[in-house]
């Protein structure tokens, strides 16, 4: 067997995020092949010996960032939603319409290095054409849990209150999710697939108790938009009788392998059902806070609901949402002490694997985990002076550009801020063109 190359980390300020909070002041830390093979504090041990040997002085180390909730291909509608009124069911569905494969493949890696140099490993995503993204992930060599938007209607028609079913659409979709786990589900240990049925109000429960039966035959999860607007709120009151939680309830995709986006039209009788279910609710603060909505967090936190962070879509920085995540959590009621800096490091990296069942493989630098590694350069402006807690440091003043390098399954994807794995110029260049030409057919179809 080919020898595992080593990677010897020394000299940062290494932030494990273990069940101890473990934080060493000068901590080092050697990955073998894929995996941590040990970690500690101080000087390592002489004899201990790597490949290359990284001085990591001046810089903090931590595991990956999980977000629970993406659409990387949704980079196609910066600046194109936050403003307008109804620009998400009037302009961004509609658009998705124009996506093609190749375009998606294309919009997914440039929202996937987006995610990648601001220290994301691994993604949770559900979008259009998804063996496209998936293909994107595997060749960057990022980290993904993927899943196919699968409707059974017309999105560009919901903004009219129009839910006529077209369950052609639906069984087409339920296919090609199907093609994604049996092409995808496991590769190379980095990726993994789960069904996406869009949302309540855009899968009817016929076709989500259908998805429910296969996601058991394939033993893999579920991926789902719930009560993130009125209308969708009203439409399953008017035909089903249900709230949106109910509906998952109804239909048996409530359960621990489900993420449940936003959740932001919830009773207190949906929070008891979603904290007995065991579902995680993936909570986008800055991508919400754009539209001014958020869940009954003071509630949310003070129950037993597993809830971890996300970014969304179009803007897709991890370090700017955990400080906005914690600022609407203090406007909406809840304490200082929960969230603060700690514990939402630890909701978009720990409780984010574990919403995922990725747990015992990322989340944390352990000794055996995969060796999913961020560097952060603590030796800027903002960032300067560091005083006892680095966590808070970071949490409270760091963004993107912060991060130096990234770390896959102990492969190099960024060093020095440099994309290692791909062309970014060239990814740049296609992603503004194809952006383009998609935005341009649109207003050519709508003049």
């Amino acid at each position: 067997m080919k020898p595992q190359k080593k990677t010897l980390i020394k000299n940062s300020i290494l932030i494990t995020v273990d069940a101890e909070d473990t934080i060493y002041q000068r901590g080092w830390i050697l990955l073998e092949g894929e995996r941590i093979a040990d970690l500690g504090e101080g000087d390592p041990a002489p004899e201990l010996k790597a490949d290359e040997v990284v001085d990591a002085s001046g810089m903090a180390v931590l595991p990956g960032i999980v977000d629970v909730h993406t659409h990387v291909c949704g980079s196609l509608f910066k600046a194109m939603t936050e403003d307008p009124v109804g620009a998400f069911y009037g302009l961004a569905l509609p658009m998705e319409k124009l996506l093609t494969p190749e375009y998606t493949y294309v919009l997914s890696m440039l929202g996937a290095i987006e995610c990648l140099k601001a220290g994301v490993t691994c993604i949770n995503d559900v979008y259009h054409y998804m063996r496209s993204t998936a293909r994107a992930i595997d060749e960057l060599g990022m980290r993904g849990v993927l899943a196919q938007k699968i409707i059974e209607t017309d999105l560009a028609t919901i903004q009219f209150n129009d839910y006529t079913r077209i369950p052609e659409e639906g069984r087409a979709r339920v296919e090609e999710n199907c093609r994604l786990i049996e092409e995808y589900h496991g590769r190379d240990g980095r990726i993994f697939c789960k069904f996406g049925p869009h949302a309540t109000d855009t899968v009817s429960v016929e076709l989500a108790k259908r998805i429910k039966e296969l996601g058991d035959f394939y033993h893999v999860g579920f991926h789902t938009h719930v009560a993130q607007k009125t209308n969708e709120v009203e439409f399953l009151k008017e035909t089903y009788g249900l709230t949106p939680v109910e509906y998952l309830c109804e239909t048996g995709l409530m359960g621990e392998d489900l993420v449940a986006a936003h959740c932001v039209y919830t009773t207190d009788h949906d929070l008891a059902l979603i904290e007995k279910g065991g579902a995680t609710i993936a909570h986008c603060a800055e991508m919400t806070g754009k539209r001014g909505q958020f869940p009954a967090l003071d509630k949310i936190y003070k129950s037993g609901i597993r809830m971890a962070y996300g970014t969304d879509w179009v803007t897709m920085d991890p370090w700017t949402n955990m400080r906005i995540s914690i600022i609407v959590a203090r406007m909406s009621g809840c304490s200082v002490e929960c969230p603060d800096a700690h514990e939402a490091l630890r909701r978009s990296t720990i409780i984010a694997a574990k919403a995922l069942g990725l747990d015992d493989r990322i989340g944390s630098l352990e000794k055996g985990k995969q060796a999913d590694i961020v560097l952060m350069d603590m030796q800027s402006a903002n960032l300067t002076p560091v005083f006892d807690d680095p966590v808070a440091t970071l949490v409270y003043n760091a963004n993107r550009h912060d991060v130096d390098s990234v770390w896959v399954a102990g492969k190099p994807l960024v060093r020095g801020r440099k994309l290692l794995c791909a062309d970014e110029a060239e990814i740049l260049r296609d992603g503004q063109q194809i952006a383009g030409r998609i935005y341009e057919s649109y207003r050519g179809r709508s003049a």
